[in-house]
């Protein structure tokens, strides 16, 4: 299975509309009873331009009408980095 960062789901804004399902290209968004389950295939239909083995996708955050789908992100430093680089622009 990949490893790729799930998406957070508000039930409450939810609307059960499906278009979550209808935009993810790799297949990985199910409508549940109470809105969408995400699960990556175990075999994925098109592996190179699948967006959870190319780092993640928002597809479905993005077509969401009501925001009820979220995905948290990462801020990585690189090597060279330190904070007060960051702090003074």
């Amino acid at each position: 299975m990949n490893a790729w960062t799930l998406p957070q789901v508000d039930e409450t804004r939810c609307t059960l509309c499906g278009l979550c399902v209808e935009a993810c290209p790799c297949h990985a968004v199910k409508l549940g009873e109470r809105g969408p389950i995400f699960s990556c295939p175990e075999v994925c239909p098109s592996p190179s331009t699948c967006p959870p083995n190319m780092g993640g996708c928002c597809v479905c955050e993005e077509v969401c009408p009501t925001g009820a789908i979220t995905y948290a992100f990462e801020i990585v430093l690189e090597a060279d980095q330190d904070e007060d680089e960051l702090s003074s622009g």
